[in-house]
């Protein structure tokens, strides 16, 4: 029996601006740049590729070299945790390109931090994400998910990240 592909997701109310030429996530009200996108947001997670560090690879789904899968939260932890102990098992996810990409954990650089990729919840079904940001403005930083806090350098105005 086959899982289902899914992977990890985050949910934030905010905008995606682009400010001097860089995507930013902010939660502020007005902000300077040009918005992208504002309103519900999706958030998604990447994994560097190694022959490849300009792409990363969401995982939705490993499969383990004896049989076992794991998908969704599951997926993300052994990754990030034991993904040592296994290193021919195969994770299938969409590249942040929107391609569809197969490739072994060894051939993913996991002493990088995760990408932070971001998605207009109305466009979450489409496989390629709207901007991969590093960086998110933020006044209240207890009110974002955890993962956003873990992955991207907070800033409380746009001057502090200037």
């Amino acid at each position: 029996m086959s899982l289902q592909r899914l992977a990890i997701s985050d949910r934030l109310d905010g905008q995606v601006v682009l400010f001097d030429g860089i995507p930013l996530l902010t939660t502020l009200q007005d902000p300077p740049g040009e918005v992208l996108a504002a309103g519900p947001l999706l958030l998604r997670y990447g994994l560097v590729c190694l022959e490849t560090p300009q792409h990363c690879l969401v995982p939705e789904l490993v499969v383990m070299e004896y049989g076992e899968q794991l998908n969704g939260e599951a997926a993300w932890e052994f990754l990030l945790r034991h993904s040592n102990l296994h290193p021919r098992a195969e994770v299938f996810g969409h590249r942040d390109d929107g391609s569809e990409d197969q490739l072994r954990v060894s051939r993913l650089d996991l002493a990088q931090a995760p990408c932070v990729l971001v998605w207009p919840q109305a466009a979450a079904d489409t496989l390629q994400p709207l901007a991969r940001v590093t960086d998110i403005v933020c006044s209240q930083p207890d009110t974002l998910p955890a993962r956003p806090r873990q992955y991207l350098s907070l800033h409380a105005t746009f001057a502090d990240w200037q």
